[in-house]
């Protein structure tokens, strides 16, 4: 277990902050850094708008980050889900050697953690791998604690299941209980646990769970009208079955799942034979890794709302499935060659984490984009003067430039003129497929666009409609009112 924690951690803690924030990281980095300047914890804002979308507790794990490790910034950002990453491992083996023996439980480990997908969202700065690691923390609990039933198992339990659901919403728990629903039917398991402890367990978990929305609520005052509690009933139940965004096809699992799943989806076929050739010879075990993954996998897929990420906390499951085939009988070929292919992917990783993602951040990206932006503007006047407006693009470039007004987020050209006719000295970043209306409305402005960190195209100018591209204006335009088209 030790080598497989320290392999694990060096894979994962190998120059976390070489990387740009990527896509949704700069919305918890901004959050972050508001609520820090503020001091408010418990009122999120995105720039200038209020934004509890989220709960608040994967937002205070990377604030704790920053403050013990001395400022906020990439490493600090990703920390929680580095460590999550790590849990997620751990976990995964105990269940593996609970149910399996040490041998197929320690394979669990190693194929989860040379799961290229599963290293590359340990990385990110985002609640999904926090949400990963209480779903896996729960099972393993209960499978560790499945022939004790009584006041602690069940208090843990649902205590974990609380965590869970402050770090990503209401997903965690549900996902939790779908996972050992197998366990606790078979042989009606599930009247062990029917006690009257039962009825005191749940209550430390709801104190913990509605702690943080019942302070956020009482100390809102009338500057804050977003409901906490609201939000939560709005991003998982309405969003769940009357999706209003991310409604990717039904299919989007089935081909996002032998990807997330790689290298090891070369060996998902033979798990899928044996089980459909032998399924009622198989131990109960063998058959929960299954049947835990497939109603993971039934209950993402008939929700209205899908990201191919949010398929991410079936892996553990597919991993104990993989695991457990490859050991079904001592001295197969197939140890063999599960250790090579893992031996091949721990290499692989170390050069990806270790040498390119460096090297090639350090040829373009958005925080390249926007020291370049601010050098820049400084040769037109100092930096204070500035202020900095997204024109419906990612916040990433808000936090980068970091100017010394909070930066604005528009998403209509109507918004965009009003911004810029108040302050003419406003650097305006938008996506490339959005450039041309801003161009209509800054002529003259000194374009200046992301850079590419693909091979092949490195330091050149990234041709695709989500790059970044900043305007600023020239000297003469700033100083007075915007030209007129």
């Amino acid at each position: 277990m030790q080598v497989l924690l320290g392999t694990s951690a060096l894979l994962l803690l190998l120059f976390p902050g070489s990387a740009s924030l990527w896509t949704h990281e700069g919305r918890w980095a901004v959050i972050c850094r508001e609520m820090m300047r503020s001091g408010d914890y418990f009122h999120p804002y995105l720039f200038d708008e209020e934004y509890f979308d989220k709960p608040l507790l994967s937002y205070w794990l990377m604030i704790g980050c920053a403050k013990l490790f001395g400022g906020l910034n990439e490493v600090t950002l990703r920390m929680p889900g580095i460590v999550a990453g790590i849990l997620a491992i751990f976990c995964t083996a105990r269940i593996g050697i609970r149910r399996f023996g040490d041998a197929a439980g320690l394979t669990a480990g190693w194929l989860l953690a040379t799961s290229f997908f599963f290293a590359f969202w340990s990385r990110q700065a985002c609640s999904d791998m926090l949400n990963l690691a209480a779903i896996v923390a729960a099972v393993a609990w209960s499978t560790e604690r499945r022939e004790r039933p009584g006041l602690v198992t069940s208090t843990v339990f649902f205590l974990i299941l609380a965590v869970g659901a402050l770090m990503k919403g209401l997903i965690a728990p549900v996902l939790a209980v779908l996972a050992i629903a197998p366990d606790l039917l078979h042989d009606r398991a599930w009247r062990r646990h029917l006690r009257p402890s039962l009825a005191l367990a749940w209550i430390p978990a709801a104190l913990v769970y509605f702690a943080p929305f019942l302070a956020a609520s009482s100390t809102a005052g009338d500057t804050y009208t977003t409901n906490g509690l609201a939000m939560v009933f709005h991003e998982n139940i309405v969003r769940y079955f009357r999706p209003f965004d991310h409604q990717a096809p039904r299919y989007v699992y089935a081909e996002f799942l032998p990807l997330y799943a790689l290298p090891w989806t070369l060996l998902l076929p033979f798990v899928v034979w044996r089980a459909a050739r032998r399924w009622s010879a198989l131990s109960p075990d063998s058959r929960w890794t299954l049947l835990a993954s497939a109603l993971i996998f039934v209950f993402l897929t008939l929700s209205g709302s899908r990201r191919n990420y949010y398929i991410l906390p079936i892996l553990p499951f597919v991993m104990l499935a993989i695991a457990d085939w490859i050991h079904e009988a001592p001295g197969l070929p197939r140890q063999r060659v599960a250790a090579r292919i893992a031996a091949c992917s721990v290499a692989g990783l170390l050069v990806f984490f270790g040498i390119a993602t460096p090297i090639a951040n350090s040829h373009g990206d958005t925080r390249t984009l926007a020291a370049e932006v601010r050098q820049a503007a400084e040769h037109e006047a100092p930096w204070p003067e500035w202020r900095v407006v997204l024109y419906d693009t990612k916040p990433q470039m808000g936090y980068y430039l970091d100017p010394v007004v909070r930066a604005r987020r528009l998403l209509t050209i109507e918004e965009l003129e009003q911004a810029l006719r108040e302050h003419p000295r406003t650097i305006v970043v938008t996506y490339a497929r959005r450039s041309g209306l801003v161009e209509a409305e800054m002529p003259g402005a000194k374009v200046m666009k992301e850079r590419s960190i693909l091979p092949g195209s490195w330091g050149k100018s990234k041709e695709t409609p989500e790059a970044q591209v900043a305007f600023i204006p020239k000297a003469k335009t700033a100083l007075g009112a915007t030209p007129p088209r």
